[in-house]
């Protein structure tokens, strides 16, 4: 009966040394785990789904590729990564059909008002902006525009595009757009020349779209940011925070009934 309450008492002895050393290094999981848990509760409030990642080893780590289409227009303020179009960090549009080119032109807004616009131009559709940004119009097919725009040509308040049928004419109000046969080749807008700094940071404006800190918090609580190995060890963190709940509970009881 001694021997058997010595042993007891051995084996709580060591219980209570692996629970304090077990407890330690469970901690840091408990804060993490809590940490990340408070700010997922409250995603739409801390606007995590709005922050974009920017830092690159994560976002190589998730895959997202660098755009294949980077191009500048109208001295670096509007640019063209892929199909995403941005006023200096300001997105723009995304458009469904490849971006053609982008301008500025004379619109005018009254009888003795004229005010510059931004005139984006896609395989199927026009985009009239504001200089600050805001979309003013969006005409396609249904409203008279060319389909399979090439080339943008602007002048003034003419506009020209090209297209597989041929060149087409309108002016500022875009109602009307007929066919022409200029015998120069108008003055097809392109994209400048820029420093390799600027690329990198637009190819990093545009990466970053698709990976924000909510997604990153949200697969850093399951373990899913470090692929299935990271799954199966926040699952023996789970399993070791049951066991070291499960062992406080023995110790608490032996020791209540002790004390009796």
């Amino acid at each position: 009966m001694k021997s058997s309450k010595s042993l007891h008492n051995r084996l709580i002895r060591h219980l209570r040394e692996w629970h304090r050393k077990l407890g330690i290094f469970a901690a840091f999981f408990i804060i993490f785990l809590s940490i990340t848990g408070v700010a997922l509760n409250h995603t739409t409030a801390l606007s995590l789904a709005h922050k974009p990642i920017r830092n690159i080893w994560l976002l190589d780590h998730y895959g997202v590729a660098p755009p294949n289409d980077i191009r500048f227009y109208q001295q670096s303020s509007l640019r063209v990564t892929n199909n995403l179009v941005w006023l200096d960090d300001k997105l723009l549009l995304e458009s469904s059909a490849d971006i053609v080119s982008a301008g500025v032109m004379s619109a005018t807004v009254s009888s003795d008002t004229v005010v510059d616009v931004f005139v984006i131009a896609s395989q199927a559709h026009l985009y009239i902006y504001s200089r600050q940004g805001e979309l003013l119009d969006q005409l396609g097919v249904e409203a008279g525009i060319p389909a399979g725009i090439d080339a943008l040509s602007i002048d003034s308040d003419i506009i020209i595009v090209k297209t597989p049928t041929g060149y087409y004419q309108s002016n500022s109000d875009f109602l009307s757009w007929q066919a022409i046969a200029p015998l120069l080749e108008p003055l097809w807008i392109t994209a400048h020349s820029v420093s390799l700094q600027k690329e990198q940071q637009a190819s990093l404006a545009y990466r970053s779209q698709f990976l924000t800190l909510e997604r990153i918090i949200l697969d850093a609580h399951s373990g899913r940011i470090l692929g299935f190995v990271g799954v199966l060890f926040m699952d023996a963190v789970a399993i070791l925070l049951i066991l070291l709940s499960l062992s406080g509970l023995y110790i608490w009881i032996r020791y209540a009934k002790n004390k009796r």
